[in-house]
């Protein structure tokens, strides 16, 4: 059996899928992320129903996406994956986002933790200890995910309770509804004069159906850094760098 140590997935940006600036929307560009990562994992026979098997699941853990530029309305464009690294509890996978002649737009980092789906706790993937053969040799120039403390006092609070669209197969809230609602602290204003230049965000445990949460902003010297709260604990940190256009 041959092990493809990258898959790409080629696309079309839709109006569908575009913010107000005509651009890829960078909570579908997760959206993507999640949807190749998936694919790949499929593919090389670690995937959902895999994982399934022994009762565990892969969540999203850690992500940092860095781009030079969106993908434009109407234009074609690719995400390619690869693993750069791989142990018994987690994987870290990467991206490359490419247009048209391949022009490289930007890079995505990603760690994907295993968790055994009745305690929710960390699993042991032993099991699937051949995916070490697809690790691959391939670099990512753009810097891995950083620490994120919040910023205390927030400079912009917004409650939020989640509704059945936010919640995805695995029964908690979609990875890139919180990227959304990080995203939705800054104005319409703030995005046709800067583009989103870096953006990581670090999943901390899950929210579901009902929960009531606050979104809590404020702007330091690193960018904006959000925390998403469920009562004292921290569902998600993250930070984003806006650059003038």
């Amino acid at each position: 059996m041959i092990l493809n140590k990258e898959y790409t997935h080629r696309y079309t940006l839709t109006a569908a899928q575009c913010n107000a600036q005509g651009e890829l929307a960078p909570a579908q560009l997760v959206q993507h992320i999640i949807e190749v990562a998936t694919e790949h994992a499929d593919e090389l026979g670690v995937g959902f129903e895999r994982l399934a098997r022994d009762g565990n699941l892969w969540v999203l853990s850690r992500i940092a996406i860095e781009m030079d530029r969106y993908p434009r309305l109407f234009e074609e464009y690719a995400l390619t994956t690869w693993i750069e690294g791989y142990n018994r509890h987690f994987s870290e996978r990467n991206f490359a986002v490419t247009g048209p002649g391949g022009e490289v737009l930007g890079y995505a980092r990603t760690i994907w933790v295993a968790i055994n789906m009745e305690s929710r706790r960390p699993a042991d993937l032993s099991s699937i200890e051949y995916i070490r053969e697809t690790v691959s040799p391939r670099e990512c120039p753009m810097a891995k995910q950083g620490k994120i403390r919040a910023i205390d006092p927030p400079q912009i609070v917004h409650d939020y309770r989640f509704r059945v669209s936010d919640i995805d197969v695995n029964r908690h809230v979609n990875s890139a509804r919180y990227v959304e609602l990080i995203l939705n602290q800054m104005d319409l204003a703030d995005y046709d004069e800067c583009m989103l230049r870096r953006f990581e965000i670090e999943y901390r445990r899950e929210a579901h159906y009902d929960d009531t949460v606050e979104v809590c902003s404020a702007m330091g010297p690193d960018g904006l850094v959000t925390a998403i709260m469920l009562g004292d604990e921290a569902v998600c940190l993250s930070r984003a760098v806006m650059l003038p256009r």
